[in-house]
């Protein structure tokens, strides 16, 4: 048995979560190897409960234990974890994260971890992400982008980004690629899964605290003014909490002027992708909830803080619908009425998701048989 290491997600961010799941259905389903996750990544039931088998190393020490394969029915092959030497190929699904808004965590360590690994002779693949920019990350990204074989940027301007970084020769290894998680199924939950006729107001602390006192009351007006205006429009209207306490604080305001508001909260990531598709319309600030509404056809509004949420409105035909976080009641309104009246919408957005799903498929070939496997 192969065994892939997924290096880059977690179980706290949703969309991290949801990612992990593309990804381990990815090396299952695509290259028939057993997706590993390093130990210190989420619980033994966290990691089983997706498919994930541990490897037992240290990567913020640089520890990789290497205690030889197994497979020949040895004492190696019943302890409950993987190690360095089992290891066959790295996927990274965090590229994200080696841009300007991290900067201060430590890029280097897994860049080098990278460069560990190439040297090794195991080879290492960037999955679809939001590159970029790098004027205060280069020398980590670099390092990163230079150990891995193949490198998937999600859109143009972070394509961009990435020659940036790198010689003629070396820009060879970049691919365009879409986000990677469309085909990872929705979970119904045991709670609010009565819920009839409804749209869904996702919020972004990020759109919030990266504005200025004035922005950041604008965007409380703004979600207030889409909550009206979808009640006015027949539908009942749900606040979902998708990424931690600062999104639910937003949502308390919204509903101190809407007192009706169901808050939706603690749901994984394959449940808020099952909920995301059966609403009316969903307003979201939150990357991956665009992504798990858009992907099962449902008219969106994308509220975006960076170039990635443009790019994800290209990939799935509905541009019309991006929308300023700070706006007022006629933007709104006209959002709105074009998300439930304009028809072809959802035909068109759902037409497009195929076309997304097909290059998520050209994708995980091309690694296939990069792998030789």
């Amino acid at each position: 048995m192969k065994h892939v290491l997924v290096t880059g997600g977690n179980f706290l961010n949703q969309g991290a979560y949801l990612m992990l799941v593309a990804a381990g259905d990815g090396v299952r389903q695509r290259l028939g190897a057993q997706p590993v996750i390093p130990i210190r990544f989420g619980t033994q039931r966290q990691k089983s409960w997706i498919g994930y088998d541990t490897l037992l190393a240290e990567e913020r020490f640089g520890f990789f234990p290497r205690l030889g394969k197994g497979g020949d029915g040895s004492w190696r092959d019943r302890l409950p974890f993987v190690t360095a030497s089992d290891i066959d190929a790295v996927l990274d699904i965090t590229g994200f994260a080696f841009g300007d808004q991290w900067a201060d965590a430590p890029l280097m360590r897994r860049a080098k971890n990278y460069e560990m690994w190439q040297a090794r002779g195991v080879p290492v693949y960037m999955l679809p992400q939001a590159f970029g920019p790098f004027n205060q990350t280069a020398q980590p990204a670099e390092l990163a982008v230079r150990s891995s074989r193949i490198v998937h940027a999600r859109d143009r301007d972070s394509y961009s980004y990435l020659e940036s970084l790198l010689s003629a020769g070396d820009a060879s290894k970049l691919r365009l690629s879409p986000d990677f998680t469309l085909g990872v199924p929705g979970t119904e939950p045991s709670r609010h899964s009565n819920l009839d006729d409804f749209s869904v107001i996702v919020p972004n602390w990020n759109i919030f605290k990266r504005g200025t006192s004035e922005q950041a009351s604008s965007y409380i007006s703004c979600l207030n003014e889409f909550a009206g205006a979808l009640q006015r429009g027949g539908t009942t209207v749900v606040g979902v909490c998708h990424e931690g306490r600062g999104d639910k604080q937003i949502l308390e305001e919204v509903r101190k002027n809407f007192p009706g508001m169901e808050i939706v909260d603690g749901l994984d990531g394959q449940e808020l992708k099952w909920l995301l598709g059966r609403a009316k319309v969903v307003v979201s600030g939150r990357y991956h909830a665009l992504v798990s509404a858009l992907a099962q056809g449902v008219p969106s509004v994308l509220h975006g803080w960076s170039h990635k949420y443009k790019w994800l409105a290209e990939d799935f035909d509905c541009v019309d619908m991006i929308g300023d976080p700070y706006a007022g009641r006629q933007e709104v309104d006209q959002l709105v009425a074009r998300a439930t009246a304009e028809e072809g919408l959802r035909q068109r957005i759902s037409v497009a998701a195929e076309s997304v799903k097909k290059r998520n498929d050209e994708m995980w070939n091309e690694i296939r048989t990069d792998l030789k496997w």
